[in-house]
């Protein structure tokens, strides 16, 4: 197996982390964006270290253009080909969208979906020999879930971006696809107001009666970078069923 270098924004912990470690003895070259978790980084780096993965931590900030150019303009540094890129990162305000202000609204946006675009543009270059993109998305995108408005709205947008960019790229032997996740349990789980009633109802109505975990998604990543070579543009469902009741 030839090995692969692998670029994970949002990496440093939770869905981000566990899909990072998944990708031991597939990379061996991984670069991880993260942004405020810097104990967590610093741990995650040790993790795969340990496991023999060469890892680049990129503390850049995806909500502008311009520290998404530096952190490309450093991954340049340290390589001339990427063969992966998951894109894990979001951030939001969980409130009633029609209360959402203007910033937190570009907040949302620009880092959810608008640094998905940027990141994609500015991978495709070091893809001379085709690569694997794969979006991390959840069931907000689809339904409506309180105080979850922007999120959820961005989300779709990002959805729509893989469906776009699926198309564009395949002539380049680029794979873009989706994982659209349901609720998911431990330092993931989203600060939401009545977090506590939410999860009792989803498992109430999850046919799996489990929440998911980060390993879960990881594992689904894992298909779509690894086996799913003739899916472009699909986003995936991982909710344990939630969505068929």
């Amino acid at each position: 197996m030839v090995l692969k270098s692998a670029l994970i924004t949002g990496g440093s912990r939770g869905i981000g982390k566990a899909i990072a470690l998944s990708l031991v003895g597939i990379t061996d070259t991984l670069f991880i964006n993260y942004l405020e978790q810097d104990t967590a980084a610093t741990e995650t780096l040790a993790e795969l270290e340990l496991k023999g993965v060469k890892v680049y931590l990129l503390k850049f900030n995806l909500a502008f253009s311009s520290e998404i150019q530096l952190m490309f303009d450093k991954i340049n540094e340290y390589t001339e080909q990427l063969d992966i890129f998951v894109h894990c990162a979001a951030l939001t305000t969980f409130k009633p969208l029609h209360k959402i202000k203007p910033n937190q609204w570009d907040l949302t946006m620009n880092i959810t979906a608008k640094a998905f675009l940027q990141c994609v543009q500015l991978s495709t270059p070091l893809m001379r020999a085709g690569g694997k993109i794969v979006a991390i998305s959840s069931t907000g995108s689809q339904r409506f879930n309180a105080n979850y408005g922007a999120l959820g709205v961005a989300k779709s947008t990002l959805e729509a971006i893989v469906r776009y960019l699926a198309v564009e790229l395949a002539e380049k032997n680029i794979q873009i696809n989706g994982v659209i996740s349901g609720l998911i349990m431990g330092e993931t789980l989203p600060p939401f107001p009545e977090i506590e009633k939410i999860v009792e109802l989803t498992l109430h109505r999850t046919p799996a009666r489990r929440l998911g975990t980060p390993q879960d998604v990881a594992k689904a990543v894992l298909f779509l970078l690894t086996q799913a070579d003739w899916m472009y543009g699909q986003n995936i469902i991982l909710d344990g069923g939630y969505c068929l009741t």
